[in-house]
């Protein structure tokens, strides 16, 4: 396949930095923004090539579908454009952190700026490693880690070395600065944002925006999920790339987690077990009943159900991680968005087993509810 897409997907990522405009671009154009800019300039017969930045910024925001003359990866949303408000686009900052950054595929030539920006993905990718390497001998120990670290990051986008400290002195296998690296440094004298349901926030025209506008785009500042950060010293929150691939994802995972911890409470002897993030995150959720049995499941936030789909594959199951039902849930706010959104799933996931189950995340609770009377009268 052509990669001018990918060219034209980087450039942009270097030129707003990736990272929601914590700074205001400049000229030069980074040289794969160039490079795509130039080869879009040949390709477009259809409509006029933009003669100004304004008139490139404004093709830029319109869906795909409408203007862009070459062939769409099938993983980008064609409905959508690639930046919004003079920011990467959500659907361009999707694309760029899950097929480009995840998955090592950067363009050779992407700038010293944007390999920074991938490193900090692989720092929480070592981490990983080191305790599933940990986790061979020491499964308890490794998996009490792993969940610690997450949870930790998740509750604390921002944090200080103090906190830092305090939490990570007595562990085992990850350090203070192995944790301290997933984060950078506030600047002093600055005010800063947070949002309980999606993160750090950032100013912008006035406002406040979120990482992920599709998942939270209500940030008034009298809202009770909308919290100010004071600076102090030692002030540091999660760098972007952790943020986005570690932080937002887990959101819902915990917000699932405790309402299921809820019902153990109530009913341990029929819903024995809820554990998090099982074998160092195989799966989000393992789910232990009363008659022996156990389900597995996934939590996915993906905006495009088409895209979700090309992701979803049977869930890993071996030795202590085997079940007999698992399920990807999808958080409600998605079917909010689209009704249709799990009809899709069904019809586009074509290679689960029929053991997989596709829920949103009330109707995933309601099933695990059920589960729970039946076994309760006995049946």
């Amino acid at each position: 396949m052509d990669n001018n897409f990918d060219f034209l997907v980087v450039g942009l990522a270097e030129f707003f930095r990736a990272d929601n405009q914590y700074q205001i671009p400049k000229y030069p154009y980074p040289d794969l923004l160039r490079r795509a800019c130039n080869t879009l300039a040949l390709k477009m017969t259809a409509i006029p090539y933009p003669r100004t930045l304004e008139g490139l910024f404004h093709l830029l925001e319109k869906p795909l579908q409408t203007w862009y003359p070459l062939e769409i990866p099938k993983e980008f949303d064609s409905e959508y454009g690639l930046i919004y408000d003079k920011a990467l686009s959500e659907e361009a900052s999707q694309y760029f952190y899950e097929q480009l950054v995840k998955r090592g595929q950067l363009p050779e030539l992407a700038s010293v700026k944007v390999q920074q920006i991938a490193l900090e993905n692989f720092q929480f990718l070592r981490l990983l490693e080191k305790l599933q390497e940990a986790n061979e001998n020491d499964a308890k120990h490794a998996q009490q880690e792993y969940v610690l670290l997450r949870r930790f990051i998740i509750a604390n986008p921002y944090t200080t070395l103090e906190k830092l400290r305090n939490r990570f002195s007595q562990t085992r296998y990850i350090t203070i600065n192995d944790v301290g690296e997933l984060y950078e440094d506030c600047k002093e004298n600055e005010s800063y944002w947070c949002c309980d349901r999606c993160g750090p926030l950032i100013k912008k025209h006035g406002h406040l925006r979120g990482i992920k506008p599709s998942v939270c785009n209500d940030h008034r500042k009298n809202l009770s999920h909308v919290r100010r950060i004071y600076w102090k010293r030692g002030l540091c929150r999660l760098k972007f790339g952790i943020h986005w691939r570690v932080c937002l994802p887990g959101i819902p995972e915990i917000r699932l987690f405790s309402a299921l911890e809820k019902l153990h409470k109530q009913q341990p002897e029929h819903l024995c077990e809820v554990q998090l993030w099982p074998g160092i995150d195989r799966y989000d959720l393992q789910l232990r009943f009363g008659d022996g049995s156990v389900w597995a499941v996934d939590i996915k936030d993906y905006r495009n159900p088409y895209d979700l789909a090309l992701q979803l594959k049977p869930i890993f199951g071996e030795g202590d991680l085997r079940y007999d039902e698992s399920f990807y849930v999808i958080p409600n706010h998605r079917l909010h968005q689209r009704q249709d959104y799990i009809d899709i799933l069904r019809e586009e996931a074509t290679g689960l087993p029929k053991s997989t189950h596709l829920f949103s995340d009330t109707a995933f609770e309601e099933r695990v509810v059920a589960k729970i009377m039946h076994l309760s009268q006995g049946k």
